[in-house]
């Protein structure tokens, strides 16, 4: 029997939420996650970059949790191998880490075990896995999307047009804010007339990312769901939105479910925001800290020539 192809696979890693579209919202970002895999005796895995600092045992890495659910659904035994996981960010930080993972596993377990999975099945095992579609169809599409629950149970993920000037910043602080975690400050019920302003909120961040404007962004990435509850969960997050809005940024929020702040610039602007933003991280965390410069990837996870 051929001894299974060493592989290399780029997946983009993914900012969501994104002030109202809670659970909704996802714009992948070309600062992204890279697996090789090589045939070998038995399964391992070493983690580089910021992932290093993960705590998950090899069963529980989301690699390997899509590589085996890949073989699953195919009912094929998956080769033992030897896997590299490298990314610039940490986990835990809501760069979509866990799902730019589970992608790249469905993605490499669907090759290694003689393909078969379709674009569309993937999407909905990495979405059932991760829990939420939007850091899944990131990862997987590539893009920005709004993804909404259809009628057969599944989801609808709508493109969403971004300005081609606009540009990310993400201040990473020096510690995680697990989901879990963040999830249970969450409110059960929300007052009618909180309902009514979280509605408001979308078309005017989506009209904003579209055209640039900076009033329309900040009026926009307002949100009421999950943002202000989570905020004190987070030291230094509020002052460091507030920061960067004082220093000239579009408008700032959290990451995902946190810890790191999601800051939007522009082409142009972008660099001497990321010094300031530095010097100021730098005062807070010294080298603990990190800011990373992005802008929206619009090709979806790939194999690359390994």
């Amino acid at each position: 029997m051929a001894s299974p192809p060493k592989l290399r696979i780029q997946v983009p890693a993914s900012t969501s939420n994104v002030g109202p579209g809670f659970d909704t919202f996802s714009i992948a970002v070309n600062t992204g996650l890279e697996v090789r895999y090589s045939p070998a005796e038995k399964n391992s895995l070493e983690r580089l970059g910021g992932l290093t600092e993960s705590p998950l045992r090899i069963g529980q890495d989301p690699v390997m949790r899509g590589m085996r659910r890949a073989a699953r659904l195919l009912g094929k035994v998956l080769p033992p191998g030897n896997l590299v996981v490298s990314a610039p960010y940490p986990p835990g930080r809501g760069l979509g880490a866990s799902g730019s993972g589970i992608v790249a596993g469905l993605l490499l377990g669907n090759r290694l075990c003689g393909g078969g999975l379709p674009q569309e099945e993937l999407l909905l095992e990495a979405t059932s896995l991760e829990g939420n579609p939007e850091n899944a169809v990131a990862a997987l599409l590539g893009g920005a999307h709004w993804s909404v629950a259809d009628n057969k149970g599944g989801h609808l993920h709508l493109p969403i047009t971004l300005h081609r000037h606009l540009r990310f910043l993400f201040v990473i602080p020096p510690y995680p804010m697990p989901t879990a975690e963040a999830r249970k400050v969450l409110p059960s019920t929300v007052p009618h007339a909180a309902a009514v302003r979280q509605m408001q909120q979308g078309p005017l961040l989506l009209r904003g990312l579209k055209t640039l404007n900076p009033e329309l962004i900040r009026l926009g990435l307002r949100d009421e769901l999950h943002v202000k509850a989570r905020l004190p969960l987070m030291a230094g997050a509020k002052a460091m939105i507030r920061f960067a809005e004082e220093a000239g940024a579009l408008g700032a929020t959290l990451s995902g479910a946190g810890s790191a702040i999601l800051v939007l610039t522009r082409t142009g602007e972008v660099r001497n925001l990321e010094m300031r933003l530095k010097k100021r991280v730098q005062r807070l965390w010294g080298e603990s800290g990190q800011v990373l410069a992005a802008k929206a990837q619009h090709k979806g996870a790939e194999f690359l020539r390994s």
